[in-house]
């Protein structure tokens, strides 16, 4: 990956305000933890499901929700 590629990804985690993930079962909970690093938390939502091999996770900026001020 180049410096640009880089750059652009990192922008991209800077100013996403959702994002949904297809994760492979056995790599959910280290892709919660990996997301949280970069201002993002799970949140149960429809969107998140359970297909065949792999779970949609549906992440939201921490500080769009409401009961994250709390717990921080």
């Amino acid at each position: 990956m180049t410096v640009s590629e880089n750059e652009m990804l990192k922008n991209i985690l800077k100013n996403v305000v959702s994002m949904e993930l297809r994760v492979k079962k056995a790599e959910v909970k280290d892709t919660i933890d990996l997301m949280d690093g970069f201002g993002l938390k799970y949140k149960n939502s429809w969107a998140s499901m359970e297909l065949a091999d792999h779970t949609v996770i549906d992440f939201w900026r921490k500080d769009l929700i409401k009961s994250s001020t709390a717990e921080e």
